[in-house]
């Protein structure tokens, strides 16, 4: 392997691009500035890095989130000093609550620079806090210091990035001048310490993951409390991508309990099994229902509903397995934490398990989703678009294999509540981490080039608005981007809330009204426009996004207050179909 010497600080920012690509970790998200030059000259002239430059640092950091949700890897992110790096806070955040890997490559002045008032000099050591599963303050380049140390640095980063659980690592880099490769001649035999690695193709210290596994007293505890139970529920939250959905699928299909898949699962939609109940969460409206145990596989779940149930109506045991060692009980209700890998517990549990069926719960459940499903086909998904219709529609008319990306906050809630699809799996996501409404366009297009796949991005108003710098990087984005916005002039959420019924201060104050359309925008940023009003003419136009293979925005105007009062008259009428039944 040749590596640059032009310089030192050249040499070392060579070497950690190069070990990350040895590792497998070739995705490189560039912001441009002067301090980071080494770094950026490092990916840039390396054949194995594959690069995109994004302008803004939290899009960047965004569309690394988007990448590792679709991949399970890390892209490495690289940037200059001062509030360069101070931008991929929220990002960094969210990948923080959802354990998702990143790499934070940012660079920095050296030591007698720092706390002097220099320009663009700002205290980034540790400048996530407890975000960041490990941070290390890399000297500055010296010949005083081996080669082999930068590698040892390199691989320890991406290992605390991906051990359990994973989640962004930084790694804070000092440099000197010179930051263009200008030619500074290094020590004679300065290169002796990799020698090996040099004539190689292999990282330094590879490392591999290790998989925690139940104790066999746990798995036995859990079997008994499973097959004495009742009336049992089955909660799945978000799962890793690397998570093995069908050992999920088989061992729920032993067990045989109703299953709610949150939209986030990966086996909402495109799925269907013994239990699986679409609708479960606006079945939840029946205040009768109660549940003896819960199962909880994954991580968080988009119903508040489901939340507020369970808080009402606590289960006698609350099992939760996810692959992490957060604690998450908001609804102060877990009884047995299992910090397990939810494919890993499934395929255990499902040895140990007797097949049962469907438990009659289950199939008085499915019942009741499936003549909910025939009202919402009949009411909702014909004539004048709605918002309940437009994450219906999409379910059904994305095609199999494409990503499918939920901005918050009511896109999200929304699909969660009232979209169904049986067959032909799409991959799902969103930000629930924190449930932000900051970068999901950079997200979506992230997930995109990730998955090797186009996606479609449902997104409201104010969380378009928010991430509207974004669009610049679709030009540099292989796979399409279709965008369908839903423009309801100003925050569709906050009429759900207790605050709107207050008139002096709810318009101006917390529906943050506008008058903005963007077409315009479309056109600014080359994207293909459609503007459908009926529900058949958004199938036509999402079709007619796919087939032209181009970047799209689909602008749908809807009323805050109407899709508020439809939302009403949807759960009204749960409530009288199946409020008093058991």
């Amino acid at each position: 392997m040749k590596i640059p010497v032009n310089n030192i600080n050249i040499l070392w920012s060579a070497l950690i691009v190069e070990e990350l690509i040895r590792h497998g970790i070739d995705y490189f998200c560039l912001s441009p500035g002067s301090r980071s030059t080494p770094l950026t000259t490092a990916a840039a002239r390396n054949p194995g890095a594959n690069k995109i430059v994004i302008y803004d640092e939290r899009s960047a950091a965004y569309h690394a989130l988007g990448y590792a949700r679709a991949t399970g890897k890390p892209a490495a992110l690289i940037c200059t000093s001062g509030t360069a790096p101070a931008n991929y806070l929220p990002a960094v955040i969210e990948a923080s609550q959802e354990n998702i890997p990143l790499i934070i490559l940012s660079a920095d002045r050296p030591p007698e620079l720092r706390d002097s008032g220099a320009n663009q000099t700002i205290d980034q050591v540790k400048l996530f806090g407890n975000y960041v599963r490990w941070f290390f303050d890399l000297p500055t380049p010296t010949a005083d210091i081996a080669p082999n140390f930068v590698l040892e640095r390199t691989d320890r980063l991406l290992h605390k990035a991906l051990s359990f659980p994973p989640g962004p690592v930084h790694l804070n880099c000092m440099f000197r001048e010179p930051l263009a490769p200008e030619n500074h001649p290094l020590p004679e035999n300065y290169l002796q310490s990799i020698s090996e690695w040099l004539n190689s193709e292999q990282p330094q210290t590879k490392t591999e993951r290790v998989t925690r596994q139940p104790e066999p007293d746990f798995l036995n505890e859990i079997k008994t409390i499973l097959t004495n139970t009742r009336n049992g529920l089955v909660v799945v939250g978000g799962l890793s991508p690397s998570a093995d959905k069908a050992v999920i699928r088989r061992c729920l299909n032993t067990l045989g309990w109703p299953v709610l898949a949150d939209i986030t699962s990966g086996l909402r939609l495109g799925h269907d099994w013994q239990g699986f109940v679409p609708h479960l969460d606006l079945l939840l409206t029946d205040e009768t229902l109660h549940f003896d145990t819960v199962l909880h596989l994954g991580d968080r779940f988009v119903s508040k509903r489901l939340m507020l149930h369970l808080q009402k109506h606590k289960p006698q045991k609350y099992i939760r397995v996810s692959g992490s060692d957060q604690w998450i009980d908001e609804t102060r209700s877990v009884t047995r934490l299992l910090p397990v890998e939810t494919d890993v517990f499934c395929g255990l549990l499902q040895e140990v398990l007797p097949a049962g069926g469907v438990s009659p719960l289950g199939r008085e459940l499915r019942r009741r989703s499936d003549q909910l499903e025939d009202w919402l086909k009949q009411n909702i998904d014909s004539g004048t678009l709605n918002q309940p219709a437009v994450s219906r529609i999409l379910a059904e008319e994305i095609p199999e294999g494409h990503g499918l990306f939920l901005a918050n906050s009511l896109a999200v809630r929304e699909a969660d509540m009232f979209a169904q699809r049986l067959t032909g799996p799409v991959f799902a996501a969103a930000n629930r981490g924190t449930s932000g409404i900051d970068g999901n366009i950079s997200t979506a297009a992230g997930l995109a080039a990730g998955l090797h796949k186009p996606v479609t991005l449902l997104i409201g108003d104010l969380a378009f608005l928010h991430d509207l710098s974004a669009l610049s990087l679709l030009p540099r984005l292989q796979q399409p981007l279709i965008i369908v916005l839903i423009n309801n002039g100003g925050g569709g959420i906050f009429h759900w809330l207790p605050v709107a019924q207050f008139e002096d201060i709810f318009e101006n104050y917390f529906s943050t009204p506008h008058d903005f359309t963007f077409e315009p925008t479309a056109r600014q940023f080359g994207l293909d426009y459609r503007q459908p009003h009926t529900s058949d003419e958004l199938r036509g136009a999402y079709r007619q996004a796919l087939k032209s293979a181009s970047h799209s925005l689909i602008e749908i105007r809807t009323d805050r207050r109407a899709n508020a009062q439809l939302y009403r008259t949807i759960v009204q009428n749960v409530s009288q179909q199946f409020g008093a039944k058991r």
